[in-house]
């Protein structure tokens, strides 16, 4: 698949093409925007351009080094991408990615590293990574990708060429999906979830997300009603591997909940509900929640997921939640 027909982000693509065309495509670029899926898909693109064996300015998608990179096993294609166990990519890995940059490509024209989750690397490796991106081999291109630019030192965004994806527009995404044929409300329920991110609605598997869209929906309830099994039958389950994931999950529909209930009390335009199939139901239980309430769940989502980036005990991190929530009145 050639960058043309990459779907959105046209002011991004427009502006690649134009690098490609008249060669001068940056050897450092930083992609920023909300958009991770889309980025990377992006940049792999992006490296098909540089080393299709058929065009020299794009790509075209049915070569081998075409497919090998689409399907992330092109050898001078590299991916590195934030591990589970340690925050980010280190600086033992920058000092292997400093020594292969300056090797020649194996079987391609050009060897792109693509840096997922940017703004995850130690400070100790992006300074590593500083004097390779300002004077890189001719041969060699590095693609940084991150949600968050302006969480990255000033020294890493000065020397790449930066391109901004912006989110795209909830009736862009729903009319794609419908398009595809999703039924109206799914797609607008998709789009909604997907955050401004095509790709991520067109690749998650949704039968499962909302499935634990649904199970978040009926803890949520029982929440509201004080009722502490939600609460025992959760943290019953905060021993679990998957239990800071599945906490991040449940937290993240949490905040859509309390947001959609906010704006349905605000009397707010419902075209915005982030939950729009979930509206009937949550329009007969908005009269017995304050705007306090509300808003103060909003807040506290968004501190159990900052303290959940920071790698803090989630068991703690959930009781703090509930106590806090239930030591206000919320009628």
């Amino acid at each position: 698949m050639s960058l043309i027909k990459v779907w959105a982000h046209e002011p991004v693509k427009r502006d690649l093409m134009t690098c490609l065309a008249l060669g001068k495509l940056p050897n450092s670029l930083l992609f920023s925007g909300p958009d991770e899926l889309g980025m990377k898909k992006m940049a792999l693109f992006l490296a098909q351009a540089l080393n299709c064996l058929k065009r020299q300015d794009e790509a075209c998608g049915e070569c081998s080094s075409c497919r090998s990179i689409f399907q992330e096993n092109f050898p001078d294609v590299i991916l590195l991408a934030s591990k589970e166990n340690k925050m980010g990519i280190g600086i033992d890995e920058i000092r292997e990615i400093r020594q292969l940059a300056f090797m020649r490509p194996m079987v391609g024209r050009h060897r792109i590293f693509i840096f997922e989750e940017a703004e995850k690397m130690s400070l100790e490796a992006l300074n590593a990574l500083l004097k390779i991106l300002e004077e890189p081999p001719s041969y060699t291109y590095f693609i940084l990708i991150t949600t968050n630019a302006d969480s990255l030192p000033a020294t890493i965004r000065s020397r790449c060429q930066s391109f901004n994806f912006k989110a795209i527009d909830l009736e862009t995404i729903t009319a794609r999906l419908i398009s595809l044929g999703y039924e109206p409300i799914r797609a607008r329920t998709v789009a909604c979830l997907a955050q401004g991110s095509l790709e991520k609605a067109l690749s998650l598997d949704w039968e499962k997300i909302l499935s634990k869209r649904h199970q978040a929906w009926q803890a949520f309830r029982l929440f509201l009603k004080e009722d502490s099994t939600f609460l025992t039958k959760l943290l019953a389950s905060s021993r679990g591997a998957e239990f800071k994931s599945d906490l991040e999950e449940m937290v993240n529909f949490f905040i859509t909940f309390f947001r959609d209930l906010l704006l349905l009390k605000e009397k707010g335009p419902e075209t915005l509900l982030i939950n729009p199939d979930l509206k009937e139901e949550m329009q007969i239980m908005v009269h017995q929640l304050s705007q306090e309430f509300l808003l103060k769940g909003i807040e506290l989502g968004q501190q159990i997921l900052g303290g959940l980036d920071r790698n803090l005990n989630p068991r703690l991190l959930w009781l703090y939640f509930y106590a806090q929530m239930r030591s206000r009145d919320h009628a």
